[in-house]
């Protein structure tokens, strides 16, 4: 492997660390400023034995901007934040996966 990919996955590792730090601070603002919500969306924590449905109903409330309708301007800026972090690492994401795929045809 290249040098360069190496940097690209240490990348994407720490990207990832800092989205789930991101989506911690979220759900547990959630959790206790907006508990109503909170358990409309099922409850959602970032325990790995938690439901898949719970997760794609988060990203779902953040995509369709359903936290603008709290009353909450710090809990809509960290759901913004959120949302165009997690769209950069998705990017980003791709972009190593299309490099690794044309790096494999290099060779």
């Amino acid at each position: 492997m290249s040098t360069t990919f190496l940097i690209l996955l240490a990348v994407l590792a720490f990207s990832a660390l800092v989205g789930l730090v991101l989506q911690h601070w979220f759900l547990s603002r959630l959790r206790k400023q907006h508990v109503l919500v909170w358990e409309t969306l099922g409850r959602p924590t970032l325990s790995l034995n938690h439901r898949m449905q719970s997760y794609l109903t988060v990203w779902r409330f953040l995509w369709r901007r359903e936290h603008h309708t709290l009353e909450d301007l710090r809990t809509i800026i960290l759901g913004d934040f959120l949302r165009s972090y997690m769209t950069g690492y998705l990017l980003l994401l791709i972009s190593a996966i299309v490099a690794l795929m044309l790096n494999q045809r290099a060779d």
